[in-house]
């Protein structure tokens, strides 16, 4: 057995003071039979008084103990239900490194991934969105909403300079899309990354793994070309230490990797099809059909309490109001 608000039971300590202050009514009761009826009759009289009286005050005090346990919540056994996980919580995670301003792919990979959210956001208008930005370290900057407008207001802002730290720390990215998901909701949660899956730091499987661990599926858009793109700079090319042209490429076999340890997806670009296909399995993420899942409940029993006072109270009702051996 298991109660909800055990702290109610202090209520309990009133018990006696109630039984005090019936007592009290019974001898104050008492007395005044004793005047208006008179010592003739004193002998019935007291009797009948002295059994309704009793009975009342038992009833009464059992109502209390009732609708102080009923208050309580108890729960004892357990049944199978439907776990209601209605709904979705999907983080969008953006690598906002200066290799994601390569224009291997139009406008530029950043500048595709944006367009892929924007079309996720316009499709699930129901679903709450995070965002998070990364570089070499990560932020959140929206918590989960469904707020369309919020969210496209700060996809208008995504850049290299909304994020801090040098290099690209896929698995900072990933763990912080895993943190904006942790709300008390019961809906499934997917994180969506979009990347060039060039990682400059960090353990990314690891953090993939994490995911899967809390139940969390992973779906990546690999952007860029594994051919390679150079990285903007001015008007010139980013160039190493050593003066030679910096050319970033995408590494599919990375985002890949991380996308099967969750049992996600990862798409090679951002194209129609493959935000068809992330729609679908969104869709069937969403959708509590589709998982049939099931979940022991403990049993509520407050009812039996609840209706014990009741019935309480009602008998107590019934032996004030009839009249005993037609006397009252």
């Amino acid at each position: 057995m298991s109660f909800a608000r055990p702290e109610v039971f202090w209520a309990l300590l009133l018990l006696p003071l109630i039984a005090a202050v019936l007592l009290g009514v019974y001898r104050r009761g008492k007395n005044d039979l004793l005047r208006l009826g008179g010592a003739w009759r004193a002998s019935p009289l007291l009797s009948i008084y002295l059994l309704k009286s009793f009975f009342q005050s038992l009833f009464l005090l059992v109502a209390f103990f009732g609708l102080v346990v009923a208050w309580a919540g108890p729960a004892w056994g357990t049944r199978t239900v439907a776990e209601n996980q209605d709904g979705l919580d999907v983080a969008l995670v953006f690598d906002v490194s200066w290799s994601m301003t390569a224009t291997d792919v139009p406008p530029n990979r950043l500048g595709q991934g944006i367009e892929a959210a924007r079309f996720l956001v316009r499709t699930f208008p129901h679903t709450q969105f995070s965002l998070v930005a990364f570089k070499g370290q990560a932020r959140t900057l929206t918590p989960l909403t469904t707020d369309t407008d919020f969210l496209n207001n700060w996809l208008n802002e995504l850049s290299p300079s909304v994020a801090t730290g040098p290099g690209s720390d896929l698995e900072a990215g990933l763990r912080e899309g895993l943190r904006s998901l942790d709300t008390p909701t019961n809906h499934q949660k997917a994180v969506i990354l979009f990347s060039d899956g060039e990682a400059r730091g960090g353990d990314t499987v690891a953090a993939a793994r994490t995911l899967a661990a809390h139940g969390v599926s992973l779906f990546a858009f690999g952007l860029g070309t594994d051919a390679g793109s150079t990285i903007p700079e001015g008007k010139s090319a980013l160039v190493d230490d050593f003066g030679f042209t910096v050319i970033t490429r995408r590494n599919s076999g990375l985002l890949r990797a991380i996308t099967d340890e969750t049992g996600g997806v990862y798409y090679p670009s951002a194209n129609r099809e493959n935000l068809s296909d992330l729609q679908e399995r969104l869709v069937s993420l969403a959708n509590p059909a589709s998982r049939g899942g099931v979940k022991l409940e403990a049993v509520q029993q407050y009812p039996l309490f609840l209706n014990l006072a009741l019935l309480s109270l009602f008998a107590c009702l019934v032996i004030r109001i009839l009249p005993w051996r037609k006397l009252f």
